[in-house]
């Protein structure tokens, strides 16, 4: 080339640039060539081989695109498989129990003595099979998303089964519309369940897990029920205006009772099971005397606003009920006064529900008995809050004290209800500081949330902790961690279809029944692998 001209040389080198620009659309080891050229002579270059070099560019750019593209839409198919194959693993189990009760049923009619537990543990087998299951679908799907160039923390399932500490156990189906209230009987082998299609249900959770009985007589929506002490007797109060209870030893109607107004909640008196209390719409609290013929066998106390809500203490004086202003307030029954008034937050939103359990870290610093009046409270409101209050030492007589503040869920606007476990069936843990300093203020209505904002400081330990459930306007329940020092969201439980009106913890086991406007009753249960104690040091 250096012995012709110098303008023949010029278009010599013009023309070797076009033909390796023509030739770097087809392959991509010529482009690269191309860009080695321009970046060594980018004065040789014309206009028209810069065009074509930007051309292969973008024609490259364009392929990787489509295959990312293709690699997500094989992931996302790959996940919806894996959807399936879980649903049909639950349809699976829910056989698998239904014939084991079955089985069950003809070996007890037989003669033979057995009786199933509450709901069905399954083996450390199947548990072991269904997390390498899982396991193993999370490592297609992570290597398919890599290899797309995605993230792969966008695509973790939320059906593994070895994250989840509950489970559903049963469906409790036989209600014609929503699921408004239910209630595990003191002994723990029956729950009750009120709804919107006037009945109340009795079912067997103890051994068939089947309806035992449904008792009619409501005219109107049920808003609750309630149990004595001894399990043998219901209240339940209804839209009707009316209380009734019932004889659950034979499903007869015992006697009715006309009340002032809606009937919002009802409570049956600890230490006398003849006197029950219920809250209505039309401001009263009302005590009733099921021994004294009507119409002296009722006495009325006026409140300022809706009664939503309402405690019996255990010393058989005071109840504490939250109304439709938002403020929880202490009575004596005896004088028929209020003792004590508070705020439950700063907007006076009104108080839906109010739940009490005795915390398990008290037996170390006082006394526990049947008798003792439990220290934590949680309220329930229609500002997406569920606020966690001590009591004090001597409640309902000392102060409260707000100690934790829980969001998550959906409570704006609809009445949900809310429940403690504090039984020794599940030994649940919390990490938290080894001060009594928490992030946050807790007078505040913050969230004391994950416990990964922990798990940076040095000075930790593991302290003992209640569950705390609640419903939720969407189609979840929803179980909670309390500690002393902290509360964080434990899990959120899917399986409903419509709003969770109510949930309700049975009273010596770690099992949960939850009702819904979907028609029906959930029971749920630890998963194999959380269910089992452990040690805390």
């Amino acid at each position: 080339m250096d012995a012709l001209p110098k303008h023949q040389r010029h278009t010599s080198s013009a023309a070797g640039s076009r033909a390796g620009s023509t030739s770097g659309s087809t392959g991509s080891g010529t482009t690269s060539n191309v860009g080695l050229n321009i970046l060594k002579s980018p004065s040789s270059l014309s206009p028209s081989s810069a065009a074509a070099a930007a051309t292969a560019s973008s024609s490259g750019s364009t392929h990787r695109d489509q295959q990312v593209e293709k690699l997500l839409k094989e992931v996302k198919h790959l996940k919806q498989k894996v959807d399936i194959l879980d649903k049909e693993n639950v349809a699976l189990k829910k056989s698998i129990y239904d014939l084991s009760a079955r089985y069950a049923a003809s070996i007890s009619q037989g003669g033979l003595s057995y009786r199933p537990g509450p709901f069905v543990i399954e083996n450390d087998a199947t548990a072991n099979s269904k997390a390498m299951i899982g396991s193993k679908a999370q490592e297609v799907i992570s290597m398919a998303v890599q290899e797309a160039g995605g993230n792969v923390d966008g695509y973790q399932p939320g059906y593994a089964h070895d994250g989840k500490a509950f489970e559903m156990r049963y469906e409790l189906k036989g209600h014609t519309a929503a699921v408004y209230t239910v209630e595990f009987s003191p002994n723990g082998s029956l729950l009750a369940s009120g709804s919107f299609d006037k009945t109340v249900r009795i079912w067997d959770t103890a051994s068939a897990q089947k309806e035992m009985m449904c008792l009619k007589g409501h005219t109107l929506n049920i808003s609750d029920v309630a149990w004595t002490s001894e399990s043998n007797m219901l209240v339940s109060g209804g839209f009707d205006e009316t209380c009734k209870t019932w004889d659950v030893d034979t499903g007869k109607l015992a006697a009715s009772f006309e009340m002032e107004g809606f009937v919002q909640c009802v409570g049956w008196d600890f230490m006398n099971s003849n006197i029950f209390y219920a809250g209505t719409s039309r401001k009263v609290l009302a005590t009733v005397d099921t021994r004294v013929p009507a119409p002296n066998n009722t006495t009325i106390i006026r409140n300022d606003a809706m009664v939503n809500t309402l405690y019996a203490s255990r010393d058989g004086v005071h109840v504490i009920t939250g109304d439709a202003q938002g403020m929880l307030k202490v009575w004596d029954i005896r004088s028929q006064t209020c003792i004590s008034s508070a705020a439950n937050g700063t907007g006076k939103m009104p108080i839906t529900h109010i739940t009490i359990g005795r915390r398990r870290t008290d037996a170390s610093r006082r006394a526990v008995d049947d008798y003792d009046e439990p220290r934590y409270m949680a309220v329930n409101s229609f500002d997406n809050i569920l606020r966690i209050y001590d009591r004090g030492m001597d409640p309902p007589k000392s102060d409260t004290r707000l100690v934790h503040t829980l969001k998550g869920f959906k409570n704006k606007n609809w009445p949900v209800k809310s429940s403690f476990y504090c039984g020794s069936g599940y030994n649940a843990s919390i990490l938290t500081r080894s001060s009594a300093a928490t992030v946050g203020d807790k007078d505040s209505d913050s969230h004391f949330g994950s416990s990964s904002d922990y798990l940076d400081l040095p000075e930790m330990k593991e302290e003992k902790s209640v569950l705390l459930a609640t419903g939720s306007a969407d189609p979840y329940a929803y179980i909670y961690n309390v500690g002393e020092d902290n509360a964080e969201l434990m899990q959120r439980l899917e399986g409903h279809s419509d709003r969770v009106y109510t949930v309700n913890f049975h009273p010596t086991e770690p099992i949960l029944a939850s009702g819904s406007a979907d028609f029906t009753v959930k029971v749920w249960g630890p998963t194999p692998s959380r269910g089992k104690k452990k040690t805390i040091v």
